[in-house]
């Protein structure tokens, strides 16, 4: 039985809605639903037979099923890459979609430009500070560093620590997503004493 604030997936293609596409159940009327479809935002008028429940719950790590934090589409985990091993030896794939991840990725850094990189780049052993956390490592062994490249031109940066790539990847290269975040901080602020 569906009900509001139920998770569902539409079971066909729906307008624009992809196969699989995660829903919320947001009214119910006789044989229909008005739906929000998560990864559009849009809500739809749907009828009850093009669309099942799911528990969202027994999706990802550890199921054959995950749910992309971009497009919200229910997807087996071959549609996402592995991106790193956890504690445990067991891998753990990217929270998006391979298909999304080619307009996160963006343009990949050139042979060129990687070459370039590699002949400045810190031996292992050596001291690096991060031009980002101007945390100070030991390279390889403290700190793995990467190369910081431009996604829209495929244009080499600077090394940086992993750390701080990572954390630029998850703010998208984006000065306003930063400055929001600045924002928020500041905002928060007070909330210390």
């Amino acid at each position: 039985m569906i009900k509001i604030d139920n998770i569902i997936i539409n079971t066909t293609k729906l307008s624009n809605i992809a196969n699989n596409s995660i829903g919320i159940i947001k009214a119910i009327n006789g044989k229909n639903a008005m739906v929000l479809f998560v990864g559009l935002n849009k809500i739809l008028r749907v009828d009850f037979d093009n669309i099942r429940a799911i528990d969202a719950e027994h999706t990802g790590k550890g199921y054959d099923k995950k749910i992309c934090n971009i497009c919200h589409i229910l997807k087996t985990t071959e549609e996402f890459d592995v991106n790193q091993t956890d504690a445990k030896g067991q891998k753990t794939t990217r929270p998006s979609c391979k298909e999304c991840r080619k307009n996160i990725d963006g343009v990949k850094l050139t042979a060129a430009e990687k070459n370039k990189m590699n002949k400045v780049k810190p031996g292992k052993g050596s001291i690096f500070e991060c031009p980002i956390c101007l945390k100070t490592t030991i390279v390889g062994i403290t700190a793995n560093l990467v190369r910081d490249h431009d996604h829209e031109t495929g244009k080499g940066r600077e090394w940086i620590c992993d750390s701080c790539n990572t954390g630029l990847g998850r703010f998208k290269d984006d000065t306003k997503f930063l400055e929001r975040v600045i924002s928020y901080l500041e905002k928060h602020k007070s909330d210390r004493n």
